[in-house]
């Protein structure tokens, strides 16, 4: 007799009040994944698909085998010369030599890249060791138009051909970072979705340095930029660092002015950083009151980091994954935070660069400025080759810079087609 009463109210319930079904959709994010001790996010979407014969024969964890990228012309395909140029790839930060060797499997692979559609692959089974290395890796080749080239560098291809371009995490331990990012579809930009172990301490993604070549059109290519939390970034919120001001208003249609400038000219975001509230001055920890001011890296490490520009600071300062920083100076906001951790700091002249997209403080005084470890005038503490850094003299290093900042922005180029037939 309860059953019943109880099926009875039920159904009187639901014909009363129906279930709304909804739609949901089901994405997929990425994965974060470990080669060896160093941890690195996988995009959702491949960079490019390949053909590349005697994929089949890989096998790898989880459907990914490491894999280096090499381009070669019929002049430099040897074994040997393969070997001295994936040598090379030593400076860069992300590749490492787990990319020429598997960790619980036999299989990695070293593609070899043909530029000129003419020549023939000459190692269809090959394989090629480094010195350090404790194995050897499959040698594939294939062929590609120049137009539709794979840059050099690491990256996770599966059986399929998906090839991967991983971003190595990094630990935001200055507490610089309020949004680790990556770049999303339609030139839109997303959160990082991958996490590292830690206290309120965010991991941030950086690409291969590998992967990019600077040309007089990419001056900046490939220069690894934080963006202060002022600056819109399209697809994601501006908080001002302000967490009500970033729960109010939608994410950015496009990008500010000054941010736009720096992507035509090759730079590559990877995050936004703090400021005070709406670009005020404040001190820690007494005015810091939404999000934990960031720690200057100098001293005992619990200097104050100057204000407003304070991510931008602690970031450039701490990190040598990380070469330059987007601020910005009113009354001080750059010239202070650089003073007090070491860094070359730039307030251009005022009206030098434009501030649509930024938010305003005092429109009077605004101006848009970098915060950076400058080579090599500067000795970085830790282990980042000058080669990587923007390797010119403070002088030389800053026109680049204001050169690019300054240029008329426009829509980014379309990329090129990413698909690739043997």
């Amino acid at each position: 007799m309860a059953l019943s009463r109880f099926c009875f109210s039920l159904s009187a319930l639901l014909s009363i009040h129906p279930i709304q079904v909804y739609a949901v959709s089901l994405a997929y994010t990425g994965r974060t994944l470990m080669l060896g001790d160093v941890a690195y996010y996988l995009p959702a979407t491949p960079f490019s698909t390949l053909e590349v014969p005697g994929l089949g024969q890989l096998q790898g964890d989880n459907g990914l085998v490491p894999a280096t990228v090499v381009s070669a012309t019929a002049g430099n395909d040897s074994v040997g010369s393969l070997g001295t140029l994936i040598e090379g790839f030593a400076t860069d930060d992300v590749w490492n030599t787990g990319f020429l060797e598997a960790m619980k499997t036999d299989d990695s692979a070293v593609l070899v890249q043909y530029l000129s559609t003419g020549s023939s692959p000459k190692h269809p089974s090959s394989a090629v060791s480094l010195a350090g290395t404790n194995q050897s890796s499959t040698i594939l080749t294939f062929s590609s138009a120049t137009s539709a080239k794979v840059p050099s560098g690491p990256y996770f291809i599966s059986s399929t051909g998906a090839l991967f371009q991983p971003y190595r995490l990094y630990s935001d331990f200055a507490g610089a970072f309020t949004q680790p990012l990556v770049p999303a579809s339609n030139g839109l930009y997303a959160a990082l979705p991958a996490a590292l172990p830690g206290i309120q301490s965010p991991a941030v993604g950086v690409p291969s340095r590998l992967y990019y070549t600077k040309t007089p059109a990419k001056p900046l290519a490939g220069v690894r930029l934080g963006i202060k939390d002022i600056y819109d970034i399209a697809g994601v919120k501006t908080g001002n660092g302000n967490r009500a001001y970033y729960g109010l208003y939608p994410p950015a249609a496009k990008n500010s002015v000054p941010v736009q400038r720096l992507i035509n000219a090759g730079a590559v975001i990877v995050g936004k950083m703090k400021t005070s509230q709406f670009a005020n001055g404040e001190l820690p920890t007494a005015d810091w009151v939404d999000y934990h001011a960031p720690f200057n890296p100098r001293g005992d490490g619990y200097q104050d980091p100057s204000s407003s520009s304070s991510g931008p600071g602690a970031g450039a300062a701490s990190y040598p994954w990380l070469d330059l920083t987007l601020g910005s100076d009113t009354g001080g906001s750059i010239r202070g935070p650089s003073q007090v951790q070491g860094l070359f700091g730039n307030r251009p002249t005022h009206g030098l660069v434009e501030l649509t997209g930024v938010m305003p403080l005092a429109p009077e005084l605004d101006t848009a400025g970098f915060l950076y470890v400058p080579y090599p005038t500067v000795p970085f503490p830790h282990s980042t080759p000058p080669s990587l850094r923007i390797n010119l003299s403070p002088t030389a290093q800053l026109k680049s810079l204001t050169d690019a900042a300054t240029q008329p922005s426009g829509p980014p180029p379309p990329p090129p087609s990413t698909t690739i037939s043997q």
